[in-house]
């Protein structure tokens, strides 16, 4: 169980984020996670657990966590965390996706992992789409498949910094002697704070304004 698990959020009980954790499993299934030492928490208390599993998706459990232990270094502990009750599970292939319009400024700069070395671009692009999982994007410029790129995503307090790959590319015809280009796009690295967020956005957009 989370042996492919990488990361995970510590939530109180009304929900809040307490930290974000790196996570670690042994050989035995011992799951640890890894924290910020400045990180505030009651040792052998119960803790909803939120992790982010490529498999299985995002999985809550209510968890004990035991005492810290320092890691070299000083920023950093680690401690066990014994799960006690699996609580939702939701796999990302059911990601909810919303019409979003949002004019960003896209970024294209050669990484490590780009099949090969090109130049930079920042140019105007249309958020079509968007899910936890991906984008679709709508700009003038054509990239190649495979490329990765990013964003500045405004949300209605917060700005997401979000990396994506693309995954296939569409022409769009917009006029004589026009193209435009669609990109579907997956994300990348993204942090667990950012997908968190990004998640709560979407599915308020999707309900839509409360009635009074």
């Amino acid at each position: 169980m989370f042996e492919k698990c990488k990361k995970a959020d510590i939530l109180e009980k009304s929900g809040a984020l307490i930290c974000q954790a790196r996570v670690n499993v042994g050989r035995s299934g011992e799951v640890l996670l890894v924290i910020p030492r400045a990180a505030s928490y009651k040792s052998n208390a119960i803790y909803r657990v939120m992790f982010y599993d490529p498999v299985m998706g995002r999985v809550t459990c209510r968890c004990r966590l035991s005492a810290a232990v320092p890691l070299p270094g000083g920023e950093l502990c680690s401690l066990r965390c014994e799960i006690q009750e699996y609580l939702t599970q939701e796999q990302r292939r059911k990601n909810m996706k919303i019409d979003l319009g949002q004019n960003v400024m896209l970024h294209a700069v050669f990484q490590p992992g780009d099949p090969v070395p090109a130049p930079g671009y920042v140019v105007p692009a249309t958020i079509v789409n968007i899910s936890v999982g991906g984008v679709y994007l709508r700009s003038s410029l054509l990239l190649a498949e495979g490329r990765r790129v990013w964003f500045d995503l405004q949300l209605s307090g917060d700005r997401l910094t979000l990396s994506a790959q693309i995954l296939r590319v569409e022409t769009i015809p917009a006029g004589p002697n026009q193209k435009l280009y669609g990109y579907g796009c997956k994300f990348v690295d993204m942090l667990s704070r950012d997908e968190s967020l990004l998640r709560s956005f979407i599915s308020q957009t999707a309900a839509g304004p409360r009635r009074q």
